[in-house]
């Protein structure tokens, strides 16, 4: 038994190996009744294999590109609107020919902040600094597209050498095996260097440096792409981004190849994976499953490349494809803060998603998705449209959106805004934690924008290093969230997994006019020996006050811990509780009753391999039973008001103990709000603050005296 399988594991690999060899025929590969290859079948017929090569790279540089729409009438234009931006393509490309690497664009999933130069040829396979996603970054090869947008611009035939030497020893030193398989041959690299790949010919197919004999190896290069993302699919790919950014490269391939024999094949089946995955992944809520807005937006990406494409070339896709990535579109709008960028939850960068959306509104034609995103075209879409859709994006009249706050129900999130200015308030409260290895020890975790600036964060991912610093980014410490002992709220086992998980249940929002309300209990700590159920609820009071109620319910003693991380050092405890020290429009962190308090040295990392220093507050005490905490959010500077708290009665005029029942009354210059917060159910009892009776959870009146 052992003998037969080991044989047959052997010759199934031997077979892969020989279909991925890169020394085939391409010719032999290609479909040559189609009608843009008469030329190539007329040489091809005739023996004439010289004439057929170079007949079928005329093939190609003659037809319409995929991508790139610019010509050379638009090079002035560029030169004069995206000055800052044509620089760094000619820099990062003259760093690329000179062996340089420092990854730095914006969607770039592992940003790097050292560079690394290589002295010799280039290692493929290399890991110069400890962290295999150096290696990945390497073989996705989104720099090359800077050669070809070099060449473009300037004409210059060394950026076209550099990509012909470099692609070519690419092609030469990594053939398809198993020793490549975490290096250079990662699924999901194979996916996302074909959208490179495709995008860098485009650009400089026309240089002398493009001969027949590359072109061809070049051509049975993605050919062996096609057929290695084309042969396995499980069910790994249709739950995990991954497999988005695989079949979008399929699919890809199969319209860049579309006159080889198997385009429609893979054609076909790139279509139905990306349906099946768009189904799996993309919840009602349009947000993707696996809680990062990071890897939401590299899935909606390649959707919308897919979409792009289809238009293009005239390829029906199912209907799910076009409504969810939609719904991916505003998914990105209920999240964006007022600074156009995707919040840190979970595995995350501070990108600014204008970019994204601009592509969207071009391709849905959508005045609310233009509203949050570029007002013209960008650099990066600017060569991706032809001029009259470029017109008629720039005509396009924006629309703001409908809806401010916004609760996603499938991922547990509730998004609060006052407006849609870049001055206006926002908050984000996280409720649920339904995702894989991209999501972090973060239930319960608030976040808080304000006046063009972050006041209270996320801490960030910094490394998927399976070491300490992987572990404390991901820690329920390093979020705004609750803590009991000191303990975490989940057990850390790897950089994508944990040993136990902390869950939410109660989840409940409510969102209206006035107020935004939500709660949620987490489940975390009733693994302890004596089990401690905690419960957060916040309420926003429109436009610029926020509460949070939490309360923790245990038997023996326990030490009771709030967190609060800052994006900077510039912050002290102050009265009781916690200011920020800026020159103005400073935050309030008010807790109501006495506290305990500190501020520690701690870490925020607002993009990958980026760490900084910052203060984390903590508020804590410790006590035996039950402990509730409430904490106002204010900038007094602009908010002036009075808090007090004041006793709950029952129907029988009796004070209920703080563990029934709490209320705290806030009064601002035109306005009185009770909140009164029941912690026990109770049907038999009404609660009282004297006048008048009822069950109210939160009371306002304009005019105090109402009360």
């Amino acid at each position: 038994m052992h003998k037969f399988y080991i044989t047959w594991t052997c010759c199934f690999l031997f077979g892969i190996l020989k279909t991925f060899s890169f020394n085939d025929d391409i010719l032999d590969k290609l479909n040559m009744e189609v009608p843009s290859l008469k030329a190539v079948k007329k040489y091809y017929d005739n023996g004439d294999i010289q004439k057929a090569k170079k007949a079928l790279l005329d093939a190609f540089r003659q037809r319409e590109n995929l991508y790139i729409k610019v010509s050379q009438t638009d090079i002035p234009y560029i030169r004069k609107q995206f000055k800052n931006e044509m620089e760094t393509t000619l820099k990062t490309a003259e760093e690329v020919r000179d062996r340089y690497f420092l990854f730095r664009y914006e969607w770039d999933m592992e940003k790097t902040t050292e560079p690394y130069r290589f002295s010799g040829e280039i290692n493929w396979d290399i890991k110069p600094f400890g962290d295999e996603e150096w290696t990945f970054m390497l073989n996705r090869h989104r720099y090359w597209i800077d050669l070809g947008k070099a060449y473009f611009l300037t004409g210059k035939e060394k950026y076209a050498k550099t990509f012909v030497e470099q692609v070519t020893h690419w092609i030469d030193n990594n053939p398809v095996e198993d020793a490549k398989k975490w290096t250079s041959w990662r699924r999901i690299e194979a996916g996302i260097r074909a959208e490179n790949w495709i995008k860098t010919f485009e650009l400089l197919k026309n240089s002398k440096y493009i001969t027949p004999e590359f072109f061809k190896k070049f051509l049975h290069a993605l050919y062996i792409h096609a057929k290695f993302l084309d042969g396995t699919y499980n069910r790994h790919s249709q739950m995990s981004n991954w497999g988005v950014l695989e079949f979008h490269g399929l699919f890809n391939l199969a319209v860049f190849l579309s006159g080889f024999r198997e385009a429609d094949l893979w054609q076909k089946n790139a279509i139905a994976r990306l349906d099946t995955c768009i189904r799996n992944q993309i919840l009602d809520d349009g947000t993707q499953w696996e809680q990062s807005p990071m890897y939401h937006n590299e899935v909606f990406h390649c959707y919308l490349n897919t979409l792009l494409l289809s238009q293009r070339n005239n390829i029906p896709l199912p209907t799910i494809i076009l409504q969810k990535t939609r719904d991916m579109a505003y998914a990105n709008i209920a999240w964006q803060k007022p600074d156009f960028h995707e919040p840190l939850l979970g595995d995350s960068d501070d990108n600014d998603l204008r970019g994204l959306l601009t592509t969207a509104a071009f391709i849905f034609k959508d005045q609310t998705i233009k509203s949050r995103a570029f007002s013209k075209p960008g650099y990066e879409n600017f060569f991706i449209f032809p001029n009259r859709e470029k017109k008629e994006y720039t005509d396009m009249v924006s629309k703001e959106p409908d809806f401010l706050s916004v609760h996603q129900q499938n991922t547990g999130d509730l998004y609060s805004r006052s407006s849609w200015g870049e001055n206006a308030y926002y908050s984000s409260f996280h409720m649920k934690r339904i995702g894989g290895g991209h999501s972090h020890d973060d239930l319960l975790h608030f976040t808080l924008f304000a006046y063009g600036r972050d006041y209270l964060v996320d801490g960030g991912r910094y490394t998927y290093v399976n070491n300490r610093w992987r572990k404390y980014f991901k820690d329920n410490s390093a979020h705004n969230t609750l803590g009991v002992d000191h303990l975490p709220n989940s057990i850390y086992s790897s950089s994508w997994g944990n040993s136990y998980e902390a869950r939410s249940e109660g989840v409940y929002s409510g969102i209206t006019e006035t107020y935004d309300y939500s709660e949620a209990i987490n489940t975390a700590y009733l693994r302890l020996k004596d089990p401690v159920w905690m419960k957060r609820r916040m309420l926003y009071l429109k436009p610029d006050l926020w509460i949070l109620a939490d309360s923790f319910y245990g038997k023996k003693e326990h030490t009771f811990s709030l967190y609060f991380n800052f994006p900077d050092e510039q912050v002290e405890i102050k009265d009781g509780g916690l200011s920020t020290t800026y020159p103005n429009n400073n935050l309030r962190i008010q807790p109501v009753k006495k506290i305990s308090a500190k501020l520690t040295d701690a870490w925020w990392s607002p993009e990958y391999n980026l760490k900084k220093n910052v203060k984390r507050a903590e508020f804590y005490t410790k006590r035996t039973g039950f402990q509730s905490f409430f904490t106002l959010l204010y900038f007094p500077e602009n908010n002036h008001l009075k808090y007090k708290k004041i006793p709950v009665y029952n129907r029988n005029d009796k004070v209920l103990p703080d563990q029934e029942a709490e209320a705290i009354k806030i009064t601002l210059p035109e306005k009185e709000y009770i909140l009164v917060v029941a912690h026990k159910d109770c049907p038999e009892k009404l609660y009282s603050l004297k006048k008048p009776w009822g069950l109210p959870k939160f009371m306002s009146s304009d005019n105090p005296e109402n009360n």
